[in-house]
């Protein structure tokens, strides 16, 4: 049994411990501690100088080369999209100011980028199937064929996009129309937002996504494929263009994922870039050829843009022909 000589004999030991490291701190010790700590103290601040001055750097690299960009890229796209409509459908989350910067290179680009949708987020909400359906059987119009399978998304996606797309026409003949009535009935059932309106249905669509997140997330981002697929189906072809962030763990992955899908809707990640922007223009100059590519820096792509006409308007088909006759 321990009996109190052993606790005092162990509390004395104790608080000679503490005094012979008191000792040994405040002399010999103490000196290369306080040296070793000064010597790590300085070591430190000069790494953190030296990441601090890497980070102007890159930063300033990166001001340039985006200052570079934004005045190169006009010179780039002119002319690319000369007679061509395009529609340009804000998905949710898509950010407004790089929609209307989208709008802006294709307006640059020659095309006629009038109409502007953005599909709100209550297109995706677990509830909205039935209604969607019901529009569909209410608004669909003679020539538009409903998908024999497939849920109300798939069938409200298939109505709402032939109302705002159609094929281009022959030289001379008239355009077709968006038809009003349709995508009325959407907007009223709060699905949509007619944010700017056009009289001509373009043949051409960019879709810009943008952050969708939650438990359901994935299920959002398979409606907006279905989406996609559906306007790329009415038109001549679609590009869904978003930032990065959308190619890692959005609707680009989504899409890029699906190989029936991916085999027809292009994608373009990092348009918040002017050069993102740049590779939307050729990616629909590619579209309207029946061609279609995944673009962008983020996963395995097809490159950073499709391949660029060496004069604007010129498709890559006409210049290897020229090639293969010289």
């Amino acid at each position: 049994m321990i009996d109190f000589r052993y606790h005092l004999v162990s509390i004395i030991a104790v608080f000679f411990a503490l005094a012979a490291g008191i000792v040994l701190g405040a002399g010999p010790l103490g000196d290369t501690v306080d040296d070793t700590l000064a010597e790590q103290t300085s070591s430190l601040r000069d790494e953190n100088r030296e990441l601090r001055e890497q980070l102007e750097a890159t930063e300033a690299d990166t001001a340039y080369q985006q200052a570079f960009l934004q005045e190169v890229t006009p010179r780039l796209v002119t002319g690319q999209l000369e007679g061509q409509y395009v529609g340009v459908i804000a998905l949710p989350g898509a950010d407004e100011d790089t929609v209307t910067a989208v709008r802006e290179t294709l307006e640059t680009a020659g095309a006629t980028a009038e109409l502007t949708v953005r599909i709100e987020p209550t297109w995706t909400d677990p509830d909205t199937e039935p209604v969607l359906d019901e529009l569909a059987t209410e608004l669909v119009s003679s020539g538009t064929e409903l998908p024999a399978t497939g849920d109300g998304y798939a069938r409200g996606a298939a109505v709402l996009a032939a109302a705002l797309l159609a094929p281009p026409v022959e030289p001379g003949a008239s355009h077709e129309t968006i038809d009003t009535a349709t995508v009325t009935a959407f907007e009223e059932s709060d699905l949509i937002t007619l944010e700017q309106d056009a009289s001509v249905a373009p043949s051409l669509a960019v879709l810009v996504a943008g952050s969708v997140s939650g438990d359901d997330a994935e299920d959002r981002l398979n409606r907006l494929g279905t989406l996609a697929a559906s306007i790329d189906a009415a038109g001549t072809g679609a590009v869904v263009a978003g930032p990065a962030s959308t190619a890692e763990d959005g609707l680009l992955r989504t899409i890029r994922d699906n190989g029936d899908i991916a085999e027809i809707v292009s994608t373009v990640d990092s348009v918040d870039l002017p050069s993102g922007r740049a590779a939307v223009v050729f990616a629909l100059s590619e579209q309207s050829e029946g061609g279609s590519g995944q673009y962008g820096v983020v996963g395995d792509t097809d490159g950073a843009l499709p391949p660029v006409p060496e004069e604007p308007g010129q498709s890559v088909t006409d210049e290897a022909t020229e090639g293969g006759s010289e």
